[in-house]
């Protein structure tokens, strides 16, 4: 008898596939994750999954998806990687094409098919529309990517036979780390950004943690078959989203830039961003799926001002450890282990603690960034022992600077998640020296703390 519910995720290392992992695994499912380098994969993603190697232009063994509850298909080339060649066109169509084919393949040897398999696809399948309300059940385009849609699609329909088959077409997801938003973020922050063309095409959109949660929904929704769009429910034109992330980020947006120079720079791919897509989530609303950033305001006042803080940056870290939360807790609760896991070169010292750790404690560090001298003055402004705790900046060299860390429970260790809320001063100065050396120096000391963590507990 089987006693846990197992799913399968194909491009499991990229941004949402990660996401989905943890999502699924904090539900009690065992994950297992088919990816090209095991190896690499086990040293960037700290999860308690299966990983399996599978290239995808082979056929993978059947054995894998045998009985299971759900498969998810995530991989595929970006699109957007580089400018259309006749080679670069080939490349992203063979790298859906062929992988799902294989896919397919393994899944209809299978003597017990996989309850339910998760593909997916892009609204580029209806393309470029104007004004017109697309739903599931709206025809296809006629440009480069409706074509590698529809054949993309076609490719996995023949496990609908044995499984319960669901086609996620997923729209523009926004994600300050990753993905377009990640790209327009420093043009924007430099007073750089403008409305696309004429501005007035249509954007579908989705908060990349509502996306996660669709796919999850879906799993777990027997009624679902066919088509999903995977779009928020209120679209918005490219001038609306520009004038709300200009808004949001407190910056000056820069004057449109014409069509035709887009064309120049981009070729046939500026049809990404030129053409117009006002695609509603029927199937998902109907289903009774729940967005949590329905409006782009929502979206965007959570990714780039947090806390109400316009123009702040974001960096979030995850790390399973096989102690319970309890043990994890403890260890973060004595503020000296914070020494034994900072990078040498910060010449991190703890100079003065008001007390125990608890809500309203006072510490100070002093440290060098870039060897120059600096003073710390930190608040623990929320304790909840064995689960969370946050402390804020008083004294430092950000303008604000908000960590929380969070301690969940997770196949038998604790899944440990750092999320750092942060502005810089200089106003286009600070956001300048973001993008040249904070953010990678901010990213440096966590992947130090990661790295002695297994080692200091």
């Amino acid at each position: 008898m089987k006693t846990s519910k197992k799913v399968v995720i194909t491009g499991g290392t990229g941004a949402i596939g990660r996401a989905l992992a943890v999502s699924l695994l904090s539900a009690g499912y065992d994950v297992c994750i088919l990816t090209r380098n095991t190896h690499r994969s086990r040293q960037t993603i700290e999860l308690p999954v299966t990983w399996i190697d599978w290239d995808p232009t082979t056929v993978p063994s059947s054995s894998i998806f045998e009985g299971v509850d759900g498969v998810i298909h995530l991989a595929g080339e970006p699109v957007a990687k580089k400018r259309w060649s006749a080679q670069q066109k080939k490349e992203i169509l063979n790298s859906r094409l062929v992988g799902t084919r294989n896919l397919a393949q393994a899944i209809q040897q299978t003597t017990v098919a996989p309850e339910v398999v998760i593909s997916t696809s892009a609204i580029g399948f209806y393309g470029d529309r104007g004004t017109e309300e697309l739903t599931e059940s709206s025809s296809g385009g006629s440009t480069f990517l409706s074509t590698v849609c529809d054949r993309w699609e076609a490719e996995i329909q023949c496990v609908s036979h044995r499984s319960r088959l669901a086609i996620v077409r997923v729209g523009i997801v926004l994600d300050s780390e990753n993905g377009a938003l990640a790209q327009m973020l420093p043009l924007f922050r430099l007073g750089l950004g403008a409305s696309l063309g004429t501005g007035s095409q249509w954007m579908s959109w989705i908060h990349h943690n509502d996306l996660v949660a669709l796919f999850t929904h879906i799993l777990k929704t027997e009624s679902i078959r066919g088509v999903v769009n995977g779009v928020a429910p209120h679209p918005v034109t490219n001038r609306v989203f520009t004038q709300t992330l200009g808004h949001y980020l407190a910056r000056w947006i820069a004057p449109r830039v014409p069509a035709t120079l887009i064309q120049l720079a981009l070729g046939e791919m500026s049809t990404i961003v030129l053409s117009s897509q006002k695609v509603t989530p029927t199937i998902a609303l109907q289903s009774g799926f729940k967005f949590r950033y329905p409006k782009i305001e929502d979206a965007l006042s959570e990714l780039v001002a947090p806390n109400g803080w316009k123009n702040a940056y974001r960096f979030n870290a995850m790390q399973w450890l096989p102690q319970s939360p309890d043990s994890v807790f403890e260890f973060f609760s004595n503020a000296t282990n914070l020494e034994a896991i900072t990078p040498p070169w910060l010449n991190f010292k703890i100079t003065q603690i008001s007390g125990s750790l608890n809500k309203g404690t006072l510490i100070d560090y002093r440290l060098k960034i870039k060897g120059i001298p600096i003073k710390w003055r930190t608040l623990i402004s929320h304790w909840d022992p064995i689960h969370q705790f946050s402390d804020e900046m008083i004294v430092g060299p950000y303008r604000t600077w908000h960590h929380t860390h969070t301690f969940e429970p997770m196949a038998g260790g604790t899944l440990m998640t750092d999320s750092v809320i942060y502005r810089l001063p200089f106003g286009v100065l600070g956001d300048i020296a973001e993008l040249i050396m904070v953010r990678r120096d901010v990213r440096s000391i966590f992947d130090y703390r990661r790295k002695s963590m297994g080692t200091k507990l």
